[in-house]
């Protein structure tokens, strides 16, 4: 999505969606989601800004194991089997 907004003042969205081999729907269905995005893809934005916190504090060097039991001690519970309750 990115590379058509930047290159749609030189050319037309529909022939770059023609080039890239992507329908018109899925395009629109992403701008759609952009401009509103859901709560999950807010809760989401959140937890990867606490991620990136984390890992840059470990000076780039934890790995996902780590990450995971940093954000446990941090009481963020993050998994497909958490509730949000």
């Amino acid at each position: 999505m990115r590379f058509i907004d930047e290159h749609c003042d030189r050319y037309a969205v529909a022939f770059l969606l023609r080039v890239l081999g992507i329908s018109s729907s899925t395009y629109y269905g992403w701008v759609a989601q952009a401009a509103a995005p859901s709560d999950r893809d807010e809760v989401d934005l959140g937890l990867l800004s606490n991620i990136h916190e984390i890992w840059t504090t470990s000076g780039c060097t934890y790995g996902a194991d780590r990450l995971h039991q940093q954000l446990r001690r941090d009481d963020i519970r993050v998994g497909r089997n958490v509730s949000s309750d």
